[in-house]
């Protein structure tokens, strides 16, 4: 291959480069080469256009459009699929998050329902005292302390410690002092001799004690005082 070579002043080679680019060539050479040997390139066989007409530059305008949009439609695809799977993939993510919240909250309420149950197993059961029992009951009947393995004892003790005990010929009974004080008082203020209808008016413990009482002739209706009371005071 041989080369030509040509020198030009500036004003020269920028007027080539005019006429080139008017031409519709990108490189000098080649507009250099179809002027020295008179061919013409598929690009100065191009239809003129008549960019002074709408109509045609209407019409090209709306194939780059639809050509600019053959390529870019696949990419905008691509793109929703990707921003689906993302709005996929974030709402997945707030329900582990959500799960895993639930998850800790119901671990820790467990935690301190074990930490509660375990400390209660470590606080030692004091064993109450038969006078702490009677004082938190207010009464005992014999009849119902069915694990004693010497009532005797247990209520020769309740006694020593200040308790009173009803002698019954069915069973003994002991009243911490406050019941027997509120018992007395209660009876007294019934105007009613039916024992019945008086023990109805009373408190269950008093009035499961006064029926009993009653049945032994141990309460009696004091016409006078128009009350109950005991036939002897202990």
């Amino acid at each position: 291959m041989k080369i030509i070579s040509i020198k030009l002043t500036d004003e020269e080679y920028k007027e080539l480069e005019e006429k080139a680019r008017q031409e519709g060539y990108v490189l000098l050479s080649e507009y250099v080469r179809s002027v020295l040997f008179g061919r013409q390139t598929p690009i100065q066989n191009q239809i003129n256009v008549d960019v002074n007409n709408p109509e045609i530059v209407n019409q090209i305008v709306t194939k780059l459009e639809r050509k600019i949009m053959d390529y870019i439609n696949p990419f905008t695809a691509q793109i929703e699929e990707i921003k689906r799977k993302i709005a996929d993939l974030t709402e997945k993510i707030e329900e582990l998050e959500s799960s895993k919240k639930s998850a800790e909250k119901i671990e820790k309420s467990e935690e301190k329902k074990q930490i509660k149950v375990e400390a209660k197993k470590e606080q030692p059961q004091l064993k109450k005292t038969a006078i702490e029992r009677l004082q938190e009951e207010g009464i005992l009947f014999e009849s119902e302390l069915k694990a004693l393995r010497d009532p005797t004892a247990f209520f020769n003790k309740l006694e020593r410690e200040g308790a009173k005990i009803m002698y019954l010929e069915s069973e003994r009974i002991a009243m911490s002092q406050d019941f027997y004080n509120k018992f007395i008082e209660d009876i007294s203020s019934i105007d009613t001799s039916d024992p019945e209808e008086a023990a109805s008016k009373l408190e269950p413990k008093e009035a499961k004690l006064f029926r009993k009482l009653a049945k032994e002739a141990l309460v009696i209706y004091d016409a006078n005082s128009k009350g109950w009371k005991l036939a002897a005071q202990l």
